[in-house]
């Protein structure tokens, strides 16, 4: 569904095929994605072809110009953690803005290594880096900030549920569940994995972008030894993951789409953006109970 240029060599994509046989009235296509709580209640995920569908989200739609075509990649301004700038979009080098895509078919929120470093930083968990705390309630909501309009999760839709900190199976892994919020979504912590008193040598790969974030998760340690639970304290991590795909993208799956309804124009070459109707009619159903 994406541009042609992240299609394989000699291969037209299902979309573009859709477009050269001019089978819709306009090129656009949507998509309005719910949880497995609001398909209980009679709200069911759909995908539209040719149009958007007014039903299904509350507000003006606010068009965001694409600025690689590859896969829908649009202007990202910055992201926020309770309310506060992260700043991770802030004097990036010539040429390379910070752009952020929207992918239906990954759970998941991925970014460039240069966000995790700065993550990191400010004390936000990712899926990577888990950290000591109390309640996952602490590092409250997040926001996208796209084409200067903010785009909010709430704290439960981007934090995994905080958990006792014990690896499983011999010290390999550690597990975490979103739970209702929709399909089973599950990050996987390895031995490999920054737990906040482990040490541990980061691979290669990672160079001195990785050196300076495990620099800086030391700095800010409060004890040493083993991963241990006691005193009340917590393990936090959350659904953004560490991952560089062309352009240094910042991506978001169903997690986001879930919350805003979504427009692909190939038209006029732009993304829509608008909230969902669904968290409104949940509250309805549940104030009926």
């Amino acid at each position: 569904m994406a541009y042609p240029a992240l299609a394989e060599k000699n291969v037209t994509p299902v979309f573009d095929e859709m477009i050269n046989q001019k089978l819709l009235k306009n090129n656009i296509f949507s998509f309005y994605l719910t949880s497995k709580q609001a398909e209980g209640a009679g709200m069911k995920s759909n995908l539209t072809f040719g149009y958007y569908d007014k039903e299904y989200f509350k507000g003006e739609m606010a068009w965001n110009d694409v600025k690689y075509k590859y896969m829908f990649g649009v202007q990202l301004d910055d992201i926020l953690f309770n309310d506060k700038s992260t700043g991770v979009c802030k004097d990036r080098p010539e040429g390379k803005p910070c752009l952020i895509t929207f992918d239906s078919g990954t759970s998941l929120m991925s970014v460039p290594k240069f966000a995790t470093k700065n993550f990191v930083e400010h004390g936000i968990p990712t899926s990577n880096f888990v950290k000591r705390c109390k309640n996952a309630k602490e590092f409250g909501d997040m926001s996208l900030v796209i084409g200067g309009k903010k785009y909010t999760l709430s704290n439960d839709e981007w934090m995994f549920p905080e958990q006792k900190p014990s690896l499983s199976q011999g010290g390999n892994t550690m597990k975490f569940n979103m739970g209702p919020l929709g399909p089973q979504i599950m990050t996987q912590i390895d031995s490999k994995s920054e737990i906040w008193d482990e040490n541990r040598p980061f691979e290669n790969e990672w160079n001195q972008v990785e050196a300076d974030v495990e620099a800086d998760i030391n700095r800010h340690k409060k004890t040493k030894g083993e991963v241990e639970g006691g005193k009340g304290d917590m393990a936090c991590a959350s659904t953004i993951m560490t991952m560089d795909i062309s352009k240094e993208m910042f991506l978001v799956g169903d997690v986001f789409m879930r919350k805003f309804y979504t427009v692909f124009d190939r038209d006029n070459d732009r993304v829509g953006l608008a909230e969902a109707i669904t968290n409104d009619k949940l509250k309805a159903t549940a104030a009926k109970v």
